[in-house]
């Protein structure tokens, strides 16, 4: 027993003895071995300045060199690309909203006038065409214009090529012959207006002389003016062309005096049918006017005082079947049914889809045959 006791602390001697000596022996080298661990193998360290700038500088730069440019760089490129796209996307509609109705509303005025040009009581032609030589005598009869200018052709006649206006499908051209008289253009002028169309007035000299105020009020309403002769006496207007175109510039002169227009509208009184050849034509048209008939007549020259509803009657009984209609009435003192009757007539039109237009010289005329028999 108590040589096992000495064994027990002769083993821990030693081991003391060995510890002791490890400790005196190998306390730098385990120190050492520790730094080495953690900076590297090939670092050899003789003091401890030279590990402080070694361990803190690599390692604390990168990672904040790193962190902040891709958080720098990914914000603003997202940023930099969404936000002009939508002001790309503001401005392009708004110039579109801004150009459409200014092209919408510049052309439905302008096709409008092309049709119906603008109201006014004269279109004379300042270079018309020269006049041609008389037909010959073989030239066969054609007693009209056409839509495209060529004028009516016969044996002698001499008229030259005119430039029309294009018109719609359906026109209708109301004339008032005769006037004016203060019991009746007044009122007629006062329907038209309610009405909202326009007629045509071929007045006579003598009563411009009477009532020039009232060939202002027409005028100035935007009528059209004609040349109805100065007395409407058929002794002595048909007595020669000479003789007729006498009275239709005595009455350009007083129109003129009046509302400083010469009209080139002239309509026979009566009409060309029995009253004209070829001669008539031909001194008008050397002068430059042009001679207007009519296709449609309401019949108040038919009797004194013709019943309203036979006036409205004898209208809708002519105007089927064309196209476009010269429609022929009176402004006379004594003609109260005509008045009477001008509203239902112009309703009729309307209903029949017709526009309304006034005669000037770029209106084709309509003529009746037998002035070109000889």
């Amino acid at each position: 027993m108590g040589i096992k006791h000495w064994q027990r602390w002769r083993v821990t001697v030693v081991m003391l003895m060995l510890l002791t000596s490890v400790y005196l022996g190998g306390c730098v080298p385990v120190t050492i071995s520790t730094a080495d661990t953690t900076t590297g193998p090939l670092q050899t360290p003789t003091s401890p300045g030279s590990e402080s700038p070694q361990v803190p500088t690599p390692e604390p730069i990168p990672e904040q060199r790193t962190e902040p440019i891709p958080e720098q760089k990914a914000e603003p490129i997202p940023e930099q690309e969404t936000e002009p796209t939508p002001e790309a996307t503001e401005t392009i509609p708004e110039q579109e909203t801004e150009l459409t109705p200014e092209q919408q509303t510049d052309p439905i005025p302008e096709q409008k006038d092309d049709i119906l040009p603008p109201v006014h009581a004269d279109e004379s032609d300042d270079n018309p065409a020269p006049t041609p030589p008389a037909a010959l005598p073989q030239t066969p009869i054609h007693p009209y214009y056409l839509l495209s200018g060529t004028p009516p052709s016969a044996p002698g006649l001499a008229m030259r090529v005119r430039a029309f206006n294009v018109e719609p499908k359906k026109i209708a051209y109301l004339t008032f012959d005769d006037g004016p008289y203060p019991q009746t253009t007044p009122r007629i002028l006062k329907i038209l207006q309610d009405e909202g169309v326009k007629a045509t007035f071929f007045v006579l000299g003598r009563q411009v002389e009477k009532y020039p105020d009232l060939l202002k009020a027409e005028y100035e309403q935007g009528e059209g003016i004609g040349n109805h002769s100065y007395s409407h006496d058929y002794n002595l207007l048909y007595r020669s062309p000479e003789t007729f175109l006498a009275e239709i510039k005595q009455t350009e002169e007083l129109i003129f005096k009046t509302i400083k227009v010469r009209p080139k509208i002239v309509r026979a009184p009566g009409g060309t049918q029995g009253h004209f050849h070829v001669n008539y034509y031909n001194a008008l048209d050397a002068a430059d006017y042009l001679i207007y008939d009519w296709n449609v007549s309401s019949g108040d020259a038919d009797a004194s005082l013709v019943p309203a509803e036979q006036l409205v009657q004898n209208v809708e009984n002519q105007v089927p079947g064309k196209a476009r209609t010269i429609i022929l009435m009176h402004d006379a003192g004594a003609k109260v049914t005509t008045i009477d009757a001008l509203p239902q007539i112009i309703q009729y039109l309307k209903q029949q889809g017709y526009s309304f237009g006034v005669i000037t010289p770029k209106v084709a005329p309509i003529l009746f045959p037998g002035g070109f028999q000889g």
